[in-house]
């Protein structure tokens, strides 16, 4: 026999009910927008602190921050690091369930390899005063860095003894991107040309 058709019914209701509740939750949370979601995310325990062993050879590197979430989310920013000029070049900042994390961002960082664990506050050392060392250049970072420095909450920087130098030889070497339009170069070149004639002047 077939279940009855009140019985049906009502576990249809009850289902869409279900459905209805899991959109609103979903638009709650995507209406909370990145930024706030990453400062809640600030507060729970890092999972990966770690940067691409490159950035200390080539001047230039990947760093990673995450933080594990207790709805199984992950909340991570990926700064890409030049030491030598720019600072932030770019930033990834996203929220993502554990398994993608764990195969689109930080396994897909571990194959490419070189990867060197941080201490927390020297991933935020390394990073920041890249950001200082361009903005004393007059180049502001990447617009996501704002959001992705949240990443960071209430890690003290000032608590890594490590020392980082910024620039080749104390002056900044640019070396363009695949995206750094002719433009970007020439404004990039003039800022660094300015700096230097303030040393000189």
């Amino acid at each position: 026999m077939g279940m009855d058709p009140r019985k049906r019914q009502k576990k249809l209701e009850r289902r869409r009910a279900k459905q209805k509740a899991e959109r609103r939750e979903l638009v709650r949370r995507e209406s909370q927008g990145l930024p706030s979601r990453m400062s809640q995310a600030s507060a729970a325990p890092i999972l990966h602190c770690c940067a691409m062993d490159a950035i200390f050879q080539s001047g230039i590197g990947s760093v990673l921050v995450s933080r594990q979430l207790s709805d199984g989310n992950v909340a991570f920013a990926v700064f890409l690091v030049d030491m030598y000029c720019l600072g932030v070049k770019n930033v990834i900042v996203e929220i993502l369930p554990r398994p993608r994390y764990d195969r689109d961002m930080y396994g897909k960082m571990i194959r490419q390899g070189g990867l060197l664990p941080l201490k927390p506050e020297c991933a935020r050392k390394l990073v920041e005063g890249a950001v200082q060392y361009a903005l004393d250049l007059g180049l502001p970072p990447h617009a996501d860095y704002r959001t992705g420095k949240l990443i960071f909450g209430d890690i003290e920087a000032e608590a890594c003894p490590e020392q980082y130098t910024y620039g080749q030889d104390g002056m900044p070497l640019f070396i363009p991107g695949p995206y750094d339009d002719p433009a970007r170069c020439g404004a990039i070149l003039s800022a660094i040309q300015n700096h230097r004639r303030r040393l000189e002047g």
